[in-house]
């Protein structure tokens, strides 16, 4: 017959040879706070994950609008002067010049964003000029009047010719000019002239700038063969290699996350042409963007808000384990001392708990052992 097992014996045994059972209570908090600490580290990387994608959506979406409402913006200055422009060559179209000179003058005002404005004959002669500027010059070979001859023209950049040395540069620099022209035609449709403005390339750069930074965006103006002909970052560029720059050349839309030459990642987005409604196309492509770092500066006051929610929610947890412990654990340390008192043959009051169900069968299986004894 097997001799019964003297928990007792066992109990001193355990303490000789130097091991320490590890109790209930331990177990609870070293399974509590593994599986805080589990649990946090899993959902930190995939709540960070989904925030940083977020972020990485919401600017691209961010400079995609901004780029947009710059591109409009710009377009929408530029076709009020193709407005008057085109009303302008209706009245002459009527016969109605006598008013031409002042008329022209008024279209120029303070010079600020038209710097001049004028009427050629079909030989190239001009008859009529704000301010009276080149009246009577022959201006034929200029791509402003033979393209404007021929349909509407809007022109980009170039240096000051034949005003060179007529109208005041700015701080320094040479005269530049946008063009846009019109043909003005007679009732039977034929070309009898051409009427031309030239818009202050400077006004054009100080309008994209300041836009560019209410938006808090960089914005770079592009020619069709890639040339840079506005960037508002403060630099000079003669030509960008970037995949938005390819894209831009090629009149594509769109835009990513990309490396500039400034070392500096940026989200990029490309509106491949500046129009609105009928105004000549100078053939300009719009870059916009913004700088990337912003997703790690969100992410790192993301990971910061996080570490102080997990760091109160951990206070939390323990001090909930720790009410947790004490009600439904520690009556399993108490019935156990009481078992071996039991055991030992004391004569001592069952301990009886009710607060679980093994709790109290615990109790009832003690209180019939010592009645036994």
């Amino acid at each position: 017959m097997t001799k019964p097992i003297n928990p007792t014996l066992v109990s001193r045994q355990n303490r000789k040879s130097g091991r320490t059972p590890l109790t209930l209570a331990r177990a609870v908090y070293g399974f509590v706070v593994m599986g805080a600490v589990v649990a946090a580290l899993a959902a930190t990387t995939l709540v960070r994950d989904r925030v940083r994608a977020f972020n990485e959506d919401a600017l691209a979406t961010a400079v995609a609008t901004r780029a947009a409402g710059l591109e409009l913006a710009f377009a929408r200055a530029l076709h009020e002067e193709w407005e008057n422009i085109r009303q302008l060559a209706e009245t002459i179209a009527v016969g109605n010049r006598d008013d031409l000179p002042s008329q022209l003058a008024f279209a120029v005002g303070d010079g600020q964003k038209v710097s001049w404005a004028g009427y050629a004959a079909i030989d190239g002669t001009v008859l009529a000029a704000s301010n009276g500027l080149l009246e009577g010059v022959d201006v034929g070979q200029r791509e402003w009047f033979q393209r404007g001859l021929e349909a509407p023209f809007a022109g980009d950049v170039h240096e000051a010719v034949l005003l060179a040395s007529l109208l005041p540069g700015n701080d320094g620099e040479p005269l530049r000019f946008l063009d846009l022209a019109t043909p003005v035609r007679n009732a039977n449709g034929d070309p009898i002239g051409v009427l031309g403005f030239h818009l202050n390339f400077a006004w054009a750069q100080d309008f994209i700038t300041e836009q560019a930074a209410a938006l808090d965006i960089d914005a770079f103006l592009m020619s069709q063969d890639g040339s840079v002909v506005i960037a508002t970052d403060g630099n000079t560029y003669e030509a960008l290699d970037l995949q938005s720059t390819r894209r831009a050349s090629a009149g594509m839309a769109g835009g990513g996350l990309e490396l500039w030459p400034d070392g500096q990642t940026y989200f990029t987005n490309v509106v491949p042409q500046v129009a609105y409604e009928d105004l000549p196309s100078f053939g300009w492509r719009l870059i916009a963007r913004i700088d990337g770092d912003a997703v790690d500066t969100t992410d790192r006051a993301f990971s910061t808000g996080v570490l102080m929610s997990t760091g109160m929610f951990g206070i939390f947890l323990i001090l909930l384990t720790a009410l947790f412990v004490r009600i439904f654990i520690r009556p399993f340390d108490e019935i156990s001392k009481n078992a071996i008192r039991v055991a030992d043959g004391e004569d001592v009051y069952p301990y009886d708990s009710r607060r679980t169900a093994e709790l109290a069968r615990l109790s009832a299986a003690l209180a019939r052992l010592q009645g036994r004894s």
